[in-house]
């Protein structure tokens, strides 16, 4: 009885298991899931507090995150509180926001960067050049320090300077002026390359980037969870710098194969002479799961047949005898009448 249930349900379990093991192959081979937050301004409220963190002088004033005062050596910093994870192969990232710097005497600029959430957020940020925590990948927006020097763009990976773009003046962009700039951020991680683009209206995003550099970030991003923010820092000046807007999005990278590259023997060993390379296949994940899916649904098919064959030609049916009809039979008869005379009845005296 038992057995017969379990046959009777077998393409059922069969097209359950296909699709539990689809599913898996998915949530192993498919991209991570992605990470974005947007503010079209910043509302002083509970529900802001939760997700944003002000350090420094950041404070928030009229829907707009003011990070220094008109006050020499002001520093502040915006950082949104849940870090983020960059996941798989060649991670990228993008964030836009809209700011302005008001420097009369110098100062030193704003800066957009991802540090490491171990960093100490909480110290003094004076001492440090653009308000940045240590350790951080970042990109400067500079503002001039005097008559001879422009406003520029600088990206820094890890304290370092990796580039320093042309005086912004050839655009007819000024950053100390006070006038509200929509700046974008873009990151590939297929192309390795940091694209930094400026403009005085939202709606036109220009075409073609101010600075096009190509890094690989992807170790950086990947090293552990980053804090994204948003940094000042007026120097010896009274610099005013505030945001107005901000939005940032992850596009995790591909999944890690489940077996790394083969090793070729030959370049640990010193050949007598050439030949020609090897060229060997690589397998894609996308590949693998399309054949696994397929072996899997072959799998059921088969399954499904066995079973049909086994109920329609094995399986035993339960036997009842068999009934035969029964016709009446009439037979026919008739009646004999037999006379004996006399002399036979005193013949069988005799």
């Amino acid at each position: 009885m038992a057995f017969s249930v379990v046959s009777r349900y077998s393409p059922f379990f069969a097209v359950l298991f296909v699709a539990l093991f689809a599913g898996l192959q998915c949530e192993i081979l498919g991209k991570n899931p992605a990470f974005s937050f947007r503010f079209e301004r910043f509302e002083k409220n509970r529900s802001l507090d939760g997700v944003i963190a002000l350090y420094g002088d950041a404070e928030i004033s009229d829907s707009v995150v003011g990070i220094t005062r008109p006050v020499v050596s002001s520093s502040g910093r915006v950082v949104y509180r849940k870090p983020v994870r960059f996941l798989g192969r060649n991670p990228s990232f993008s964030t836009y926001f809209a700011f302005s710097v008001s420097s009369p005497g110098g100062g030193e600029g704003l800066a957009f960067f991802l540090a490491p959430s171990s960093s100490p957020l909480k110290e003094s940020t004076k001492r440090l050049q653009f308000g940045l925590p240590p350790g951080a990948t970042a990109v400067k927006f500079a503002t001039p320090t005097g008559p001879e020097t422009g406003s520029h763009i600088g990206i820094e990976v890890g304290g370092e300077i990796s580039k320093q773009s042309s005086d912004l003046s050839n655009v007819n962009l000024v950053l100390s002026g006070g006038e509200k700039v929509h700046s974008w951020i873009d990151y590939d991680g297929d192309s390795k390359r940091l694209e930094v683009r400026l403009s005085k209206s939202r709606v036109s995003r220009p075409p073609s980037p101010l600075v096009s550099y190509p890094i690989d970030l992807s170790r950086v991003l990947q090293r552990e969870e980053k804090l994204v923010g948003i940094s000042s820092s007026s120097g010896n000046s009274t610099q005013t710098s505030s945001v107005y807007s901000w939005s940032f999005a992850v596009k995790q990278g591909a999944p890690y194969s489940m077996h790394s590259d083969p090793l070729d023997p030959s370049s640990f060993t010193v050949r007598a002479r050439e030949s020609p390379p090897i060229h060997l296949r690589r397998t894609y994940p996308w590949g693998v799961f399309m054949a696994m899916a397929f072996a899997a649904v072959c799998g059921g098919l088969v399954t499904f047949f066995a079973m049909f064959v086994w109920f329609a030609l094995i399986a035993r049916r339960p036997v009842a005898p068999v009934e035969y009809p029964v016709h009446p039979v009439e037979v026919g008869y008739q009646q004999i009448e037999l006379v004996v005379g006399e002399k036979g009845v005193d013949n069988a005296k005799k």
